[in-house]
């Protein structure tokens, strides 16, 4: 009976680490390959397309707030998974240009000299310019930065960020669309550049904090004075949009979710710039997260076309890696009963032979 139960054991393991090794290959690759095929693909009809390839809070891990043993392991597997995704959205959007829209960084406003560099190289490693002709747009937020709530703005992060990512007030595109930086946190605002009430000349604003959300006299007098066609802001990780009038701008917008029922997530929503202008009509559509550590379950990428008069919006949403984890830290149950039993062997094998060694034997006879 005894081999048959060896037999049993060597069958378990065969079939434990077969399953494990599928697991790995669906994690790991064929679970992005199948995201990746349930994208829209919005094609360009005109000279005048820009393809919009949208990143928000990103927030790769930094060293200080996370104390635990495996923080290492924490930090490679969020910039892997943030790294794998952003080429999947790379290679499918063709982007001319890609936005960053803030919390570049977790620890960005309170990191060393030694710290910020360090996380300038893992964020370059991870979000690569994937070709010369490709504007690469960055602005920060409030983990950039600081600024959230009664947090005063550090001057200092500010500088340091513009340094280290050429920070600017306003990007212009030959094909007649400037993007606007507008930081509701220091409460800076870029001047308006040109005329954009021809139908070829657009104007994006790019706000890390909403600015329909909650309006206050920043953010009206900002669109007053931008008469923005599109806002694109991050922040709160969801994503919805919401579309008001400007006379209604002191009231608080009703943002609308976007795309995130199964049903009508890859779904492609188009919005008539021209017929917005002339409704005195705001749109902003909020980004979600890329990453998967901002604790929200649904994550991806904004991808827009501004094609022509129209906007044409889609998200490239990515695997739920926590799903993973977690399935990853059943199947290591085994292994870790078999280590605990290794372990209990070695420290009983120990303690016995401690025991014998001390022990003090005394005389059969004495005198």
């Amino acid at each position: 009976m005894f081999w048959l139960r060896n037999i049993k054991i060597h069958l378990f393991w065969k079939i434990y680490w077969f399953t494990l090794l599928c697991l790995v290959l669906y994690n790991e690759y064929l679970v992005h390959l199948f995201h990746s095929w349930q994208w829209s693909q919005i094609e360009c009809l005109t000279d005048r397309c820009v393809r919009i390839l949208l990143v928000a809070d990103a927030q790769i891990l930094g060293n200080t707030f996370d104390t635990k043993l495996y923080w290492p392991l924490a930090n490679y597997d969020s910039d892997r998974q943030l790294a794998i995704t952003y080429r999947r959205a790379l290679q499918h959007a063709a982007p001319d240009v890609i936005c960053f829209l803030g919390d570049l960084m977790d620890e960005g406003s309170m990191a060393t000299t030694d710290q910020y560099e360090e996380y300038f190289q893992r964020f370059s490693k991870i979000f690569i310019q994937p070709e010369a002709r490709t504007s690469m747009i960055y602005i920060p937020g409030d983990n950039d930065i600081a600024g959230e709530g009664s947090e005063l703005v550090k001057e200092d992060s500010v500088e340091r960020f513009r340094r280290y990512f050429q920070g600017q007030s306003l990007w212009m595109l030959p094909q007649g669309t400037t993007f606007y930086n507008v930081n509701r946190i220091s409460k800076l605002m870029p001047e308006k550049y040109g005329n954009s009430n021809g139908s070829e000349l657009f104007s994006i604003v790019l706000s890390h904090i909403s600015l329909l959300k909650q309006t206050d006299d920043y953010s009206i007098q900002t669109v007053k004075a931008i008469q923005p066609d599109v806002i694109f802001s991050a922040h709160d990780h969801n994503s919805k949009f919401a579309v008001i009038r400007q006379d209604e701008l002191g009231k608080n917008s009703l943002f609308v979710a976007l795309n995130t029922k199964r049903k009508n997530r890859h779904d492609i929503h188009s919005f008539n710039l021209i017929e917005l202008r002339r409704n005195d009509q705001l749109l902003e559509i909020s980004v979600p997260t890329c990453s998967y550590r901002m604790g929200v379950m649904k994550i991806g990428y904004g991808f827009a076309v501004l094609d022509g008069d129209t906007l044409q919006y889609t998200i490239l949403w990515t695997s739920q890696r926590f799903y993973q984890l977690a399935l990853y830290s059943l199947l290591i149950i085994p292994l870790k009963l078999v280590c605990g039993q290794i372990w209990c062997n070695l420290l009983k094998r120990y303690w016995c032979w401690r025991c014998r060694r001390n022990r003090n034997y005394l005389p059969l006879h004495s005198n």
